[in-house]
């Protein structure tokens, strides 16, 4: 019953979540298709920042890691009206920070657009981004709601609706850019017209949830009051905040970077991001979420925590491999599919060029996707039993290392380019020194409202990729010091010998079945589904008949 309970659970999260993600996928498939990359779609990537940097900081992830544990106890323990009050107080101390943070943000827009950009010799695109920048940051608000009701709806698994809830966010979205494109306004136009989609998506992500919310809350009102149980949800709050802020940071940096060597890139990886982020939220995050309030009722169990922590990793990891493969055996031929054989059907091609590099950055980040995925169960599992400092501290070491790479990397292939869909190097590479930049001149050859594209942002996804790489390393570290023999042996077992055979066989199929003559978007689904049927053919081979059977394996 308790692995049947377990497996419920993650594919709620997973049903609600595919959709959602589906949904923005087309939504982000429509954006790349009437918009060109270019300024303006690069402005709205920035002004996208805060939205989700709050969301992440004060909202889903911190709120996980403080609320989720304390609030599902009670719940569990039949403290019904504790709990309630727990919830009105946390909700209220969230949405005081988050309006101070708003009041600051739009107040002081064009300083912070200054600051993360080197974009004030483009008047134009400047002034876009600050309009853009305070418009999506008067929805934040509704974001962190609508993550605080996530945590309610959890504790009391009911996972689906909290999951599925982002459709409405994405859906308004999508009715705006479909409706630009049939009256033919400009990318500016449209730009605007998304950003103010955006906050009335959140309103709505936020409505679809708080009936069912406040009909699971007993006795639960707006209060700054600070009573034990809350006193226990602040002291888990802080450094959860602190982890996923050096996170945020890390993000940050990146968008800094991205924006200093040319403002295209941000499009670019604005593109390739919901590619990247959809298996791990689909197969990493749904199992990881399923887990957190179980997990936190048994946290005085470390041997069943243990226990559940080695089924949950090994239904992650066999999504990963077969995703993180068929990203670096095809990713060209996926971006191609979703980006290129849209634009063309809208009208609006993308360049070659770009949809190229869409294309290797997608690769590149898909190296770190296994890491990346198992890294959200680890650090859930810690969270559980209270332990947030261990993964804010690996978390800044994280940062560190993406930011040091991230620099090294960016510059060194921003000397890369195209020619006629080749790879070209515009003098030496490797480049000496390794922190003399590409000089603006040879960047802006295409004009510059359409800059030849470079492989700079490629840069960035491999510091990604080691930076994930090195966070699961000592996640995997800590789960072993805080859950003895048996957490050592949940990360650590033979099953990841049948995952790498897997994929291995998987990609010589993807690379044999990618030399097709086929349109765009048949190619990439007989790539996908050869290479998927090869992988389940080898696990099959291998004993592995499901994934509970996977999960049972010693």
């Amino acid at each position: 019953m308790a692995s049947t309970s377990r497996l419920r659970g993650a594919n709620a999260v997973a049903a609600g979540i595919f959709l959602s993600r589906i949904a923005g996928i087309v939504r982000t498939v429509v954006l790349g298709a009437v918009v060109s990359v270019g300024p303006a779609l690069s402005a709205f990537g920035f002004a996208m920042r805060l939205p989700n940097l709050l969301q992440n900081l004060l909202g889903e992830g911190s709120l996980s890691a403080s609320f989720i544990p304390v609030y599902a106890k009670l719940v569990d323990e039949g403290e019904e009206e504790r709990a309630g009050k727990v919830a009105g107080t946390a909700l209220a101390f969230l949405l005081l920070v988050t309006g101070v943070v708003v009041l600051v943000a739009v107040s002081a827009a064009r300083p912070i657009v200054g600051l993360m950009t080197s974009w004030e010799g483009d008047p134009k695109t400047f002034d876009l981004t600050v309009q853009l920048f305070r418009i999506t940051t008067v929805g934040i608000g509704f974001l962190v709601i609508s993550a605080w009701c996530l945590g309610i709806l959890n504790s009391h698994r009911k996972f689906f609706l909290s999951y599925v809830s982002p459709v409405a966010w994405n859906a308004t979205q999508i009715v705006v850019l479909l409706f630009a494109a049939l009256v033919a306004w400009t990318d500016t136009e449209i730009m605007v017209a998304l950003a103010w989609a955006v906050v009335a998506g959140g309103v709505l992500q936020t409505a679809v949830q708080l009936r069912t919310t406040s009909s699971l809350l007993n006795g639960g009102r707006l209060s700054l009051t600070v009573d034990p149980d809350t006193r226990e949800v602040l002291r888990r709050f802080v450094p959860a905040v602190g982890a996923r802020g050096v996170i945020q940071i890390s993000s940050l940096i990146d968008q800094f970077l991205l924006g200093a060597i040319m403002i295209s890139a941000i499009g670019i990886y604005v593109l390739a991001l919901p590619l990247y982020v959809t298996p791990i939220s689909l197969f990493g995050f749904s199992v990881a979420a399923s887990e957190l309030a179980e997990m936190s009722r048994r946290s005085d169990r470390l041997d069943l925590l243990a226990g559940r922590l080695r089924p949950a990793i090994r239904r992650v990891l066999v999504p990963a491999g077969f995703v993180a493969v068929a990203y670096l055996a095809a990713g060209p031929v996926f971006v191609d599919a979703l980006y290129g054989w849209t634009s063309r059907l809208f009208g609006s091609p993308q360049k070659t060029e770009n949809l190229l590099v869409l294309g290797y950055l997608l690769m590149a980040m898909a190296l770190g996707l296994p890491a990346a995925m198992t890294a959200r169960v680890t650090q859930n599992t810690l969270y559980s039993i209270g332990d947030v400092k261990g993964p804010a501290r690996i978390a800044v070491i994280r940062v560190g290392v993406s930011a040091v790479l991230s620099v090294l990397l960016m510059l060194q292939m921003d000397w890369l380019t195209f020619d006629d869909g080749e790879v070209v190097t515009f003098g030496d590479f490797p480049h000496w020194p390794p922190w003399e930049r590409l000089p603006e001149a040879r960047r802006l050859q295409g004009g510059v409202d359409s800059p030849i594209p470079h492989l700079g942002v490629v840069g960035l996804g491999l510091a990604s990729a080691v930076a994930a790489w090195v966070e699961w390393g000592l996640l995997r570290a800590r789960i072993r010091s805080k859950l003895g023999r048996q957490g050592a042996e949940a990360v650590s077992s033979g099953w990841l010998r049948q995952i790498t055979l897997a994929s291995l066989g998987a990609a010589a199929v993807m690379i044999a079945v990618r030399q097709l003559p086929l349109p765009s978007p048949i190619n990439a689904a007989a790539i996908a589904i050869t290479g998927l049927v090869a992988y389940a053919g080898i696990l099959w081979m291998q004993g592995v008949r499901s994934l509970s059977a996977l999960a049972s394996k010693p």
